[in-house]
């Protein structure tokens, strides 16, 4: 055998080598993803859960958010504490979006809140504030929605 099929046998095991290297990665590269995205999913539903225990464990907290929705009377206090409180669920829901976890989310909660007066009120006002900087597809979708609601009511 001479030099020249030797390095031409070498070159070839190499390029396998390469491209089997590179299957391994892509392989790797899709387990990785998936594990993001379910690490992803897992602390958005964490965080969900987590604004819903305030409510469960709190009946004032739980009522002052039923009364925020309905559009009652609240005093100056309750209504920064609806706001905020309002402000950290809308946040919850805007990353969730984000993290590509919006199905957890957008089939009831979203129009579920939106769809009563409070809801509604306080999407429009945190718009016109611009005190919260939610991503435009976030945006687009929740203005869909409250669109939707406002059409069927």
């Amino acid at each position: 055998m001479n030099w020249d099929a030797v390095g031409a046998i070498a070159e070839l095991v190499g390029a396998g080598a390469v491209v089997l290297t590179l299957i391994y990665l892509a392989i790797q590269l899709r387990h990785n993803t998936q594990a993001v995205r379910g690490e992803s999913e897992r602390g958005t539903l964490e965080d969900g859960n987590s604004w819903m225990y305030k409510l469960i464990e709190n009946p004032e907290i739980a009522e002052l958010y039923r009364k925020g929705l309905r559009g009652g009377e609240l005093s100056s206090n309750d209504r920064l504490r609806f706001r905020l409180l309002m402000g950290t669920l809308v946040g919850h829901w805007n990353h969730a979006f984000r993290v590509g976890a919006a199905n957890i989310v957008q089939n009831s909660e979203i129009p579920g809140v939106l769809s009563t007066r409070g809801g509604a009120v306080y999407w429009r006002q945190s718009l016109e504030r611009n005190e919260r900087y939610y991503d435009e597809d976030f945006v687009e979708y929740m203005n869909e929605v409250l669109k939707e609601v406002e059409q069927n009511a």
